[in-house]
């Protein structure tokens, strides 16, 4: 299913692409951030060597095969503004579970839809997935409103599904199956 380098997504705006120890100084400004960090399992990291392990958890995941990691980067400049991911590879069901956070000085640009759009035609066209999956804490308007905005079904509530922070949330469970996304829009498998 995974092959054994990252490739590079181009998109109009945007590279996704693997994330090395180069881009440490971006990292920590993503993850060190409480907004970014608000519905997510971490809390907001406090120093470089935390992004470190964050870079080194990205590659073994993806040696393992776990999950793929891209870093979003802007074409012009090649520098970081946040992460992309599919993991929880599930083979029999051609199932898997996209994230994403995006650097907060970089919200509400539309950087987070080209992503996830890019992936996820990346996990049907290159990956053969049928189903996509997300999970966001409620609360998460902007992420649920990425999804819808790209064809994901918000399908229900998984009941204290993660624990965020030390306490048991909910999750929001969205997905895409292949055939919404080619009904969604002028999708080219």
């Amino acid at each position: 299913m995974l092959s054994d380098k990252i490739e590079n997504i181009k998109t109009e705006r945007l590279i996704l692409r693997e994330i090395t120890k180069d881009d440490v100084n971006e990292i920590f400004e993503i993850f060190s951030d409480e907004d970014v960090a608000k519905f997510d399992w971490f809390a907001p990291i406090k120093d470089i060597d935390a992004a470190l392990k964050f870079i080194q958890r990205y590659k073994e995941s993806f040696e393992e095969k776990e999950e793929i990691t891209w870093g979003i980067a802007l074409k012009e400049t090649n520098k970081l503004i946040g992460i992309c991911c599919l993991g929880n590879f599930e083979s029999d069901s051609r199932r898997a579970e996209i994230g994403y956070d995006i650097k907060k000085t970089e919200w509400n640009k539309g950087y987070a839809t080209e992503s996830v759009k890019a992936i996820t035609e990346y996990g049907f066209n290159k990956l053969n997935l049928n189903r996509i999956e997300a999970f966001i804490t409620p609360g998460n308007d902007a992420s649920v409103k990425v999804l819808k905005n790209l064809g994901y079904t918000q399908e229900g509530i998984v009941r204290e599904r993660d624990l965020i922070k030390g306490k048991l949330e909910d999750g929001i469970i969205m997905a895409i199956l292949k055939r919404d996304m080619e009904n969604f829009y002028d999708f080219k498998s």
